[in-house]
């Protein structure tokens, strides 16, 4: 039986700590502080399933030319909130993937190919862990905490 799915993100997030008023960034992927292979494959022993690579299920429809994966699907299911929720790099929502620097840029991963746009992650995390039991949990909630990282629970509802 399925928990739920805790993903550990790459994602700049400013939070501001109980009692504190100055915020703290979190960790982002490419930054020094970003947890090393090594911590990875410590955390990966520390759990019941391999660690997930989530992508934006988009992704499949790219590169246009010669799609990487089933876009069929992708263009059917989209829009089906259930089919959405078993995609480890969805959200509900497609403008949730996006994700909008301070510049003004965008990186995202859309579905209309003919726009020109790469493929990227956007606000996809880009690790996880399948979580199976409270273990798993525990074990992605601690490993978040001690590198700093903002931490996403994804659901199957």
């Amino acid at each position: 039986m399925r928990i739920s799915s805790v993903v550990v993100p790459v994602l700049f997030v400013q939070s501001i700590p109980l009692g504190s008023t100055t915020p703290t960034c979190r960790c982002v992927y490419g930054e020094d502080c970003w947890p090393s292979a090594s911590d990875f494959s410590q955390l990966a022993s520390q759990v019941s399933q391999p660690l997930i690579h989530p992508v934006p299920p988009e992704s499949a429809c790219y590169p246009p030319s010669s799609p990487s994966g089933n876009c069929t699907a992708v263009l059917q299911g989209t829009f089906d909130g259930n089919w959405r929720s078993n995609q480890s790099g969805s959200m509900q929502n497609t403008n949730f993937e996006s994700y909008y620097f301070p510049n003004g840029t965008i990186s995202a991963c859309y579905l209309d190919t003919s726009l020109g746009f790469p493929c990227e992650q956007g606000s996809v995390p880009i690790v996880g862990i399948d979580a199976r039991s409270v273990g798993d949990i525990q074990a992605g909630v601690k490993f978040a905490s001690n590198h700093n990282l903002r931490l996403v629970v994804k659901n199957t509802g």
